[in-house]
C-alpha cells in the first residue's frame, strides 16, 4: 500500500477542477501562416498515419490476409504440390498474382506490417502525453460543479460542530474506510488538499491509475509481435528434408509450383539420422498408411562445428523440436516399408534350429556362434534381376533382412523367413550369402517403419520476439480487463450559514457495479458518521 499525501502551498499548485480533456487535435497554424503543398502533404499524411480508424482497418486487413496464409497451403510445406494441382487454372493465376502461395514473404504483407506499426507509434505519440498528465497529475481540488457532473455522488449536510472533527479525522480516519472497501491488494494513492481560500477540505483516494496506461503495453506488445513476424518474413524459410537413418543432411528443399525450380537452403548445422520408429494401430497389416499409424518418431544428432556441440534431438507427433531459430516438426513419412530392428535364429545345415531368438538393429548385437552383427538394409518385397538385389514393391510379400558381420572376416548374410528360405535358400547364387560355418539365418519377426520420414524445417530468426510479444500481449490485456481505475473524492465544505456539507464523487474506467456497490458503501457509512452529534470518541468510524 502506497500512500502519499501532499498539501500544496497555494493556489498555484492546485490541479484544474475539470477533467481532463481528450487529446486534441493537431494544433492549427496561426492565421496569416502558410504551409508549403510539401509540409501540407506531410501534415495530411502523418493526420491519416496516426488516425484510429485507419490503424483499426489495417489492423482488420492484416487479420484477414494471416488468416488466408493459414487456410491456403504455403509454398514450402507438405501437401503444396497436391493442394496447387487441384486448382483451377485461374484460381492459380490468381492467387499467384496476389501471392496467396507465400504470403508471409510478400512485399505488401511486409509492407502493411510496417504501416500498422507505424499508426500504432503515431497514435501513440498523440494519445500518450494527455493520458499521462491524467495520471501523474490527478483532479485533487474539485467543486460542487464538477461533484455534479461525476456519474457516482452523494452530498449531505453535517452538524456544526462536525466541522473541526472531520476535518481531523478525515486523514486518521476516513482513509482506512477507502482502504477496506476499495479492491484487496490495490496500489492506492491518497491526496489531501485543503484550499486557503474557502477552508474546504478535499481527500482523493484512488487506485490502479496506472491502468490508463495499459493500453499502451498492449501496442508494445504488438509492435514486438510484428517486429518479429517482419524479420521471419523477410528473413526466414521453409521447406523438407528426409530422414534415412544412417544418412546426414545439411540443407532443406522447398518446393514451389511444378513449373518452379526447387530451392535450397543450407543450414549452419549438420542432421545425422540415427532412428526412425513408427507406432501401428494393427502391425499385423502389411502397410504403412497414414490411417495404420498412431505416431511415427525420428531421432537425430544434430553436429555443430561452429558451436562445437552435439545435440541428440526427438521429433515425433506434436513434439517438434527448436534449434538456433530452426524448427523440425514431423510432416510425412514414405508409404515403402522396411524394418527398424529384425529378429533372427540360427539353423544348422544339419537341420538343427537355435530357438533363441537374436534382435539385430542398426547397432551391432553379439550373437553367438556368429560374432557382431548389425542391421544394414531391409527389403521387403525382395526380387533379384540379373544378380541384382532389388524390392519390386513397398509391401511386405516376401521379406528379407541384410546383415553384416562384423569383425576379423566382415561379410554380408541374407536373411530370409524360413518359407521363402526353402525355395529360394538353394539358389546357387544365393547359397553364399545365406549359410556361413553350416549355419543358416532364419527371419522370424521384424519391427515395420517406413523407410524414410519427411520433416518439416521452418527457419524463423524472429520468432522468439514474436513468442515474447505474445506473452506480453497476455499480460497487458490481462491488466486491461482485469483491473479499473476507480477514484472516490470526499469534499468537506462549510456553508455561509456554518452548516458543513459532506459531499462523494466517484468514476471509473470500467467494472461500473463493482465499484457502485463500494461507492454506496462508503457513502453509507461516511454519512451516518457525519450525522452524529460529535465525533470526540469516534466509535462510529472505529466501527466500520
Amino acid at each position: 500500500m502506497n500512500v502519499s499525501t501532499e498539501t500544496p502551498a497555494g493556489p498555484a499548485e492546485i490541479a484544474p477542477v475539470t477533467a481532463p480533456a481528450p487529446p486534441s487535435t493537431p494544433r492549427r497554424l496561426p492565421a496569416g501562416s502558410r504551409r508549403s503543398l510539401g509540409e501540407r502533404i506531410l501534415h495530411r499524411t502523418l493526420q491519416l498515419l496516426s488516425s484510429v480508424k485507419v490503424g483499426v482497418f489495417l489492423l482488420g486487413v492484416l487479420i484477414v490476409a494471416s488468416v488466408l496464409g493459414t487456410v491456403i497451403i504455403q509454398k514450402g510445406t507438405t501437401g503444396f504440390a497436391e493442394y496447387y494441382a487441384s486448382l483451377l487454372p485461374a484460381e492459380r493465376e490468381l492467387y499467384g498474382f496476389l501471392g496467396l502461395f507465400d504470403i508471409y514473404h510478400t512485399r505488401w504483407f511486409n509492407l502493411l506490417l510496417l504501416t500498422v506499426s507505424l499508426n500504432i507509434v503515431l497514435s501513440s505519440m498523440d494519445y500518450f502525453p494527455a493520458a499521462w498528465r491524467y495520471v501523474s497529475k490527478p483532479i485533487v481540488k474539485i467543486n460542487q460543479a464538477f461533484v455534479g457532473r461525476q456519474p457516482f455522488r452523494q452530498v449531505a449536510i453535517a452538524q456544526p460542530e462536525l466541522v473541526a472533527a472531520l476535518k481531523a479525522a478525515a486523514a486518521a480516519q476516513l482513509q482506512p474506510w477507502m482502504y477496506r472497501l476499495l479492491p484487496v491488494g490495490a496500489v492506492y494513492r491518497v491526496v489531501e488538499t485543503t484550499s486557503p481560500h474557502t477552508g474546504s477540505v478535499t481527500i482523493l483516494t484512488e487506485c490502479h491509475a496506472w491502468n490508463r496506461l495499459t493500453a499502451y503495453g498492449v501496442h508494445l506488445a504488438l509492435l514486438t509481435i510484428f517486429a518479429g513476424a517482419l524479420v521471419g518474413g523477410l528473413f526466414g524459410h521453409k521447406g523438407t528434408v528426409r530422414m534415412v537413418p544412417g544418412q546426414a543432411a545439411n540443407t532443406f528443399v522447398s518446393f514451389g509450383a511444378p513449373d518452379e525450380p526447387a530451392q535450397a537452403f543450407a543450414m549452419p548445422f549438420t542432421l545425422v539420422c540415427t532412428d526412425i520408429e513408427q507406432n501401428l494401430l494393427d502391425p499385423r497389416k502389411p502397410d504403412l498408411s497414414a490411417a495404420n499409424t498412431l505416431d511415427w518418431h525420428t531421432r537425430v544428432l544434430i553436429k555443430d562445428t561452429e558451436r562445437q556441440v552435439e545435440i541428440p534431438a526427438h521429433i515425433h507427433l506434436n513434439h517438434p523440436f527448436d534449434y538456433r531459430g530452426y524448427r523440425f516438426f514431423q510432416a510425412s513419412f514414405d508409404n515403402f516399408g522396411s524394418a527398424r530392428t529384425v529378429t533372427v535364429a540360427l539353423r544348422s545345415t544339419a537341420g538343427d534350429v537355435d530357438t533363441r531368438a537374436h534382435t539385430v538393429g542398426r547397432e551391432p548385437t553379439d550373437i553367438p556362434g556368429l560374432g557382431r552383427v548389425r542391421l544394414a538394409d531391409f527389403i521387403p518385397d525382395v526380387t533379384f534381376q540379373g544378380g541384382q538385389v532389388r524390392s519390386a514393391s513397398g509391401e511386405y510379400r516376401r521379406p528379407m533382412a541384410v546383415l553384416d558381420v562384423l569383425g576379423d572376416n566382415p561379410r554380408q548374410l541374407y536373411a530370409f523367413p524360413s518359407e521363402i528360405l526353402e525355395t529360394l535358400g538353394n539358389a546357387p547364387f544365393l547359397k553364399a550369402k545365406t549359410e556361413t560355418e553350416n549355419v543358416r539365418l532364419v527371419l522370424t519377426d521384424f519391427e515395420k517403419v517406413s523407410s524414410g520420414h519427411i520433416l518439416q524445417v521452418q527457419y524463423d530468426p524472429g520468432v522468439t520476439t514474436v513468442y515474447l510479444g505474445s506473452a506480453l500481449l497476455i499480460v497487458a490485456l490481462w491488466l486491461v480487463f482485469f483491473f479499473a481505475h476507480q477514484r472516490l473524492w470526499i469534499l468537506v465544505e462549510p456553508l455561509p450559514d456554518g452548516a458543513t456539507r459532506i459531499s462523494l464523487a466517484g468514476s471509473t474506467n470500467r467494472n461500473r457495479l463493482a465499484f457502485e456497490k463500494r461507492f454506496q458503501a462508503v457513502a453509507t457509512q461516511l454519512m451516518a458518521a457525519s450525522s452524529v452529534a460529535t465525533l470526540a470518541n469516534s466509535s462510529a468510524l472505529d466501527a466500520l
